[in-house]
């Protein structure tokens, strides 16, 4: 590459990062970027790296953190890859058009300029501030457009104010990343959605933005899950841990599952004791309606002849009594639907937890079986009409002279 710094940078440095065809990335160091004229800097490619060997990433590096990088301008021109063998060296880019290079987030500013180019009409001008990542401003060939896509979750925009479609910037492992909101997700296996949230990424794009601002240290995945071929699962195990070795942890799925089943309260059965516990709050809120209406009827019966007495039909006292009892269906069944939600809520909140008494990721998320619930609803309502049916045609039909003998004693 032929580079002309506007003028001289001592601590500075140039680099280049290169990808080969596994994905391994390298950083190749090709000196101090020199005095401010015009000169060619090349250097070796490592032949650990398996061709094709893609340039991912033109760099300047500083012994500097943050704000405190010298600010300046480098020009360049005719990015080149010379072959042993003698062949013509292939031009990467002559900077004579789009280019499709995306700069940092620090600030830099990548573009053409026609001033003194060292071949052809252009040539590139890199303008960077003091901003610096780890000590690294440059620029790298974005296939997102210099944006990473990530899907946030719910908890994660309610607690930053931000939506689908605004691009920030965000730090992982030091390393400043621009990323853009493409959509959002409630849940998301091993994630916490309470307090801040979480977002979620490719991960092959996000290993190569973080690790082409790395010059020293490689990132790398620390999780991952193994989808597994029917029959196959003892198997695919033992090489996991193989595999894995004395550091890493596996987790086998169906042995999970199994010493779940083998807990006596699942063993039990869940499916009967929901069933039974249907059947006992049917029969308890039946029988407490009905004995609350028997007790209604023998000490209302003067009221309701009272009010016949002053002119009230049949049918008006029967909207009547079940205009007001149907109030106090309607809220026993909401109240009671609201204790049980909040019942179950605390119940499942202190069984939904590990082996070490921390939340289980991702939180149990209670669910009502409706058709059920509808069920149950309408056998109550059933039971509530039979028995305000019993209880209107007792009340109403009273002997308004018996009334008045016991109005007089």
């Amino acid at each position: 590459v032929w580079v002309q710094p506007k003028e001289e940078y001592p601590e500075m440095f140039l680099g280049m990062v290169v990808q080969d065809r596994n994905g391994v990335l390298d950083t190749l160091s090709l000196g101090s970027v020199g005095e401010p004229v015009w000169h060619r800097m090349e250097t070796a490619i490592p032949a650990i790296l398996e061709p094709p060997i893609n340039l991912v990433s033109v760099q300047i590096y500083e012994p500097d953190l943050g704000a405190a990088g010298t600010a300046g301008s480098i020009f360049i021109d005719d990015i080149q890859a010379a072959f042993e063998n003698g062949e013509a060296p292939f031009t990467i880019d002559d900077f004579e058009g789009v280019n499709g290079w995306t700069a940092f987030v620090t600030s830099d500013v990548l573009g053409i300029t026609s001033v003194a180019p060292f071949d052809g009409q252009f040539s590139g001008v890199f303008s960077f501030g003091r901003d610096t990542i780890l000590g690294i401003r440059g620029f790298d060939r974005g296939t997102t457009g210099g944006l990473v896509p990530v899907v946030a979750s719910s908890s994660f925009l309610r607690a930053s104010g931000i939506g689908i479609g605004d691009a920030i910037y965000v730090s992982v492992f030091s390393r400043t990343i621009p990323v853009k909101i493409v959509d959002t997700v409630e849940l998301f296996p091993t994630m916490d959605p309470s307090q801040a949230g979480f977002l979620l990424v490719d991960l092959n794009n996000l290993l190569r933005h973080l690790n082409i601002l790395s010059s020293t240290s490689t990132v790398r995945p620390n999780e991952m899950f193994v989808d597994e071929a029917p029959g196959a699962e003892e198997s695919v195990y033992q090489i996991a841990v193989k595999l894995a070795g004395t550091r890493a942890i596996v987790h086998e799925r169906e042995a999970l599952i199994e010493s779940v089943r083998l807990d006596p309260l699942i063993t039990a059965g869940w499916k009967v004791m929901v069933i039974l516990a249907a059947g006992i709050s049917l029969f308890a809120a039946s029988m407490g309606y009905i004995t609350y209406l028997l007790a209604f009827a023998s000490q209302s019966r003067i009221e309701m002849g009272f009010l016949q007495a002053l002119g009230l039909t049949t049918r008006q006292m029967g909207w009547l009594l079940s205009a007001e009892h149907l109030v106090i269906v309607a809220f026993g069944l909401i109240i009671g639907t609201a204790t049980g939600f909040a019942m179950s809520d605390i119940l499942v909140s202190g069984m939904a937890v590990t082996e070490t008494g921390a939340p289980v990721l991702p939180p149990f998320v209670l669910t009502t079986n409706w058709s059920l619930m509808v069920a149950i609803y309408l056998g109550m309502l059933f039971m509530f009409s039979c028995a305000l049916f019993w209880v209107s045609r007792t009340v109403i039909k009273v002997d308004l002279h018996e009334i008045s003998k016991m109005g007089d004693k």
